[in-house]
């Protein structure tokens, strides 16, 4: 008797459920990905990408020089592009795309995918405070992907946003258990300004901070901006991160 995807989900969800460290979460959700869906390569990529501040991830591993390069050309992926432009982050392969003549004429194909073999790639996204696009992707050399493993993807999705959100969460409280405004005013940053990020960097939306400070959405979001010029950054999750490191994470 066939596994159903139902099953096949609550699988996965078991490979995961124990993994509170984003770290280690990350990387097991690669491992879990490829034996639910199997597949020649797993990877998780911020993109825009800057690293080393950014994720960029393969399961197996590759040389850090095709890490660089996906850095650079990794917005020309044809499923990057259409997450960038449509929001929608469910499951999407290169064949509802483009097609492999289009894809072969990608530098990104050239420089990247051609030296490990990706010629079919399915990916969706998972929503982070970050501005930019964290998407995780299977490659197969051989065959296409099919209706019944996106379906399947689809269908894990919501779970795998839930765990991710649960390590990331984790990981951060682990890391430091409070933020004081005092560490953040040190950076550089008047107390309205500390008192925004600190509740940024922990999770809230900008109009939920704008509501916890009784001042206007527009205001929180003026403060937000003035924190990257102040930190040197452009966007949420850096500015999180480098709240979360004046505190001692």
């Amino acid at each position: 008797m066939s596994i159903t995807p139902e099953k096949r989900v609550l699988a996965l969800v078991g490979e995961l459920i124990g993994l509170v460290e984003l770290d280690e979460f990350c990387h097991g959700l690669m491992q879990a990905l490829r034996e639910a869906v199997p597949s020649d390569w797993a990877a998780l990529n911020e993109l825009p990408a800057d690293l080393p501040r950014t994720i960029s991830l393969t399961e197996p591993l590759v040389p850090v020089e095709l890490h660089q390069l996906f850095a650079r050309l990794g917005i020309e992926n044809p499923i990057a592009a259409h997450f960038m432009r449509t929001g929608d982050g469910r499951a999407t392969r290169f064949s509802d795309l483009v097609t492999r003549a289009q894809l072969h004429q990608l530098e990104l194909y050239q420089q990247v995918y051609i030296h490990l073999g990706v010629e079919y790639q399915i990916a969706f996204t998972i929503p982070s405070l970050s501005t930019r696009l964290l998407g995780v992707a299977l490659s197969r050399e051989q065959t296409d992907f099919t209706d019944r493993e996106r379906d399947l993807l689809n269908l894990a999705r919501p779970y795998v946003i839930q765990l991710y959100r649960n390590a990331l969460a984790h990981t951060m409280r682990g890391a430091s258990p409070q933020i004081e405004l005092e560490h953040l005013e040190a950076l550089g940053l008047t107390r309205r300004q500390a008192e925004v990020l600190r509740l940024i960097a922990t999770g809230h939306s900008a109009p939920e901070a704008a509501t916890a400070l009784g001042i206007a959405p527009r205001t929180a979001q003026k403060h937000l901006e003035l924190c990257y010029r102040v930190l040197g950054v452009g966007n949420r999750s850096d500015a999180s991160r480098a709240a979360w490191a004046a505190s001692g994470a």
